[in-house]
């Protein structure tokens, strides 16, 4: 499993192949939530996280197309 968000002091590392060559992105949806993108330069493997979890693309997909309430 990739390291949780916000568990400082520590590399984010790809599940996939175990590079640490990873970037994170937060960002805020439509909807006001706020996700992380990660992408490992070494196997390009993609992921979305929340709140520590992982997402699918489809959720987040989903989330971005919910209107702002």
């Amino acid at each position: 499993m990739n390291r949780k968000l916000g568990e400082s002091g520590s590399a984010l590392v790809c599940a996939a192949c175990g590079a640490n060559n990873v970037i994170e992105i937060e960002l805020a949806l439509p909807d006001g939530t706020e996700v992380h993108f990660c992408s490992c330069h070494q196997c390009e493997t993609r992921w979305w996280q929340r709140d520590g979890k992982d997402l699918g693309l489809d959720a987040v997909l989903d989330l971005a197309r919910k209107p702002r309430g």
